[in-house]
């Protein structure tokens, strides 16, 4: 299959993923692995107003309104942001959140330019091929002064689990690293598969769509393995002991 016959993320694939997606965003990898580092990334969240880009079911984003942010979710799984309007229905979260259901690559031509201090995507572009379009849309969606923080798959750890088959969920026979790469992922249990699609791709290609887009790299930062972490979840903590950290985190700087 050549990249351009690649097809996209389905929606439905997060839109079966929605019913159990606390299990998600409550495990360890997530919470006490990415979420920490990412905090290192934020500037002070009070009274910014903020996009929560790929947002899911609103989980994060009522963390955004709590430390006092005004937060804005955006979510392409229909499914996903039913459940984030449910969450904000139901809970106690500060203020009103609006959640809007739009594809990222699309450009977001109903949010206005230069409305927002901080643009926030955790664990999401390892899902898009082309990450140009999202970035110019960041990028404009942004104030001058604001920042991107965004966390996805680690180029060197998609690259060993391609090539070398260090997990056997990775489904995929080898990877040549210059290339951007459809790389699939079996999420699912024994006997019953549960596919998603990824791509890898080399750092270059992580970096370029972003400083393409006027942005610049403020800083980067690969998750530690915590005691904490290490206690909830040995095996994981071992592996990214030995080998690549799992995850990449970055902060942009649209410049004033």
């Amino acid at each position: 299959m050549s990249p351009e016959d690649d097809p996209p993320i389905s929606r439905s694939t997060y839109d079966e993923l929605a019913p159990g997606y606390e299990d998600i965003t409550d495990a360890a990898i997530r919470e006490h692995y990415e979420w920490p580092t990412v905090q290192r990334l934020l500037p002070p969240l009070e009274g910014e107003r903020v996009l929560d880009a790929a947002c899911g079911d609103g989980f994060y984003t009522a963390r955004l309104a709590e430390a006092g942010a005004d937060p804005v979710g955006v979510d392409a799984s229909p499914a996903m942001v039913r459940r984030a309007r449910d969450r904000f229905d139901d809970e106690q979260v500060p203020g009103e959140i609006t959640v809007h259901e739009a594809d990222l690559t699309d450009g977001l031509p109903f949010l206005d330019d230069a409305a927002f201090d901080l643009v926030l995507c955790q664990l999401a572009l390892e899902h898009v091929r082309d990450w140009s379009p999202v970035f110019e849309a960041f990028a404009r969606v942004l104030r001058p002064g604001g920042h991107a923080v965004i966390s996805t798959s680690h180029p060197v750890r998609d690259y060993v689990d391609a090539e070398f088959f260090v997990r056997d969920h990775v489904l995929a026979e080898s990877a040549t690293y210059d290339d951007i790469e459809r790389v699939d992922r079996d999420w699912g249990d024994e006997g019953d598969p549960f596919v998603v699609p990824f791509y890898r791709r080399p750092l270059q290609a992580v970096f370029g769509p972003a400083t393409e887009a006027g942005l610049l790299v403020e800083r980067v930062l690969e998750p530690e393995v915590t005691d904490v972490f290490a206690e909830i979840a040995p095996d994981h903590a071992a592996e990214f002991r030995d080998g690549p950290p799992n995850f990449l985190c970055l902060r942009f700087l649209k410049p004033a």
